[in-house]
């Protein structure tokens, strides 16, 4: 998906974006409710700069990767829901003791968590945003 974004500041390789939610949001079917869409609130985007030249200021078009939301949640909250149920079950039966069993099961989601993390430092910049192009944009014309 490429968006519209403005450049704000800049830190080596990564560029620090401004936009509105208004944009990502468009295709949520809860932006009725939701007080981010709804209102002009800006978020900051850290993208890879990716060989453009840009600077503070410039409107730039980005592309996010393909990785859906719920997906993401399945990383986060799924695996290790899983994770510690499986576990607790198999050491209540095991263990026979529900206090241990717990322990231990909440010890594997901290195992889970370490490789979630192993995961997103090893991938992170697959998963950032990268500039495609510095935008010119005709003079009134406002990024939302």
């Amino acid at each position: 998906m490429r968006e519209l974004a403005i450049v704000k500041e800049l830190k080596g390789d990564v560029v620090l974006l401004e936009k509105a939610r208004t944009e990502a949001c468009s295709t949520c079917g809860s932006r009725s409710s939701c007080s981010i869409s709804s209102s002009d609130k800006k978020i900051t985007i850290r993208a890879l700069h990716n060989g453009v030249e840009v600077n503070p200021g410039d409107t730039v078009e980005i592309e996010m990767s393909n990785m859906s939301a719920t997906r993401v949640s399945m990383i986060v909250y799924g695996i290790p829901l899983a994770v510690f149920l499986v576990t607790l079950i198999v050491m209540n039966m095991v263990l026979k003791s529900e206090g241990l069993a717990l322990v231990v099961a909440f010890a594997s989601i901290a195992v889970v968590y370490a490789l979630i993390a192993l995961y997103d430092r090893k991938n992170r910049e697959k998963l950032m945003p990268k500039i495609v192009r510095k935008v010119e944009l005709p003079d009134g014309f406002i990024v939302r």
